[in-house]
């Protein structure tokens, strides 16, 4: 195949979470293939990566003025080696979305706004959502949703602990064999609330679990950027 990006330099700010930034990646790699039928070195994205370790707020908002700085240094830094798109590997990040926008006039391809994106064209009326507290008490996606006159049903404050505690586990490369009944019972609790499909809104939790068997009413946040950016590099 031609390389229709020879001009095109992918930046991603990752880190948060290492693994699942690494999935992201991963996924770009498949999907090149799939779609455009990348097949040898040079017909793959170039992709640059920065993963920044900066302070956990997946529940806890204390850290994000550091984080932010941390974040603000890393978009300078993507531009600095010539990077012609951003993305962020991580959904709770894109709440600072905004002010990362300020550092830099590169343009961002975001998450949120893709999974918004798929689920109007998937003509959605009724979705839920399974992410970090952080991002679901800041409300991440609810007004992007909501402008497409989706509804967005949110786990129950007892079952944000039980996410929380998957994502953590996973992050820490620890077994979460002893919440992941607890887990698929939240899953199964949106589905059960009448939702068409369940947004996968941390980049962890396409990981924790198979749901293959739930097809497309499971909408993996991280594979839907992915093919944005595979998109973006080959089109003219």
């Amino acid at each position: 195949m031609r390389n229709k990006g020879e001009n095109k330099k992918i930046g991603i700010i990752g880190g948060v979470g290492p693994q699942a930034t690494g999935v992201l990646y991963s996924q770009i790699i498949r999907l090149a293939a799939d779609m455009y039928g990348a097949s040898n070195n040079n017909d793959f994205p170039y992709v640059v990566i920065e993963s920044v370790p900066i302070p956990d707020f997946i529940s806890d908002v204390r850290q994000l003025q550091t984080a932010k700085k941390m974040l603000q240094k890393s978009v300078k830094n993507l531009e600095a080696v010539g990077a012609t798109v951003l993305a962020i590997a991580s959904n709770t990040v894109h709440l600072l979305l905004n002010d990362l926008k300020k550092t830099t006039n590169l343009p961002f391809i975001s998450m949120p706004d893709e999974v918004v994106k798929k689920c109007a064209i998937k003509k959605y009326k009724r979705v839920g959502i399974l992410a970090s507290p952080t991002s679901i008490r800041l409300g991440l996606y609810d007004e992007k949703l909501r402008n497409e006159g989706i509804e967005l049903i949110k786990p129950r404050q007892s079952e944000e602990v039980i996410i929380e505690k998957m994502i953590r586990h996973y992050i820490g490369d620890k077994s979460n064999g002893e919440f992941r009944n607890e887990y698929i019972k939240v899953l199964t609790s949106l589905f059960e609330r009448n939702c068409e499909a369940v947004i996968l809104g941390c980049t962890e939790l396409p990981l924790v679990i198979n749901y293959e068997a739930l097809g497309d009413k499971v909408i993996d946040s991280s594979e839907v950027l992915a093919g944005a950016l595979v998109n973006y590099y080959y089109q003219n």
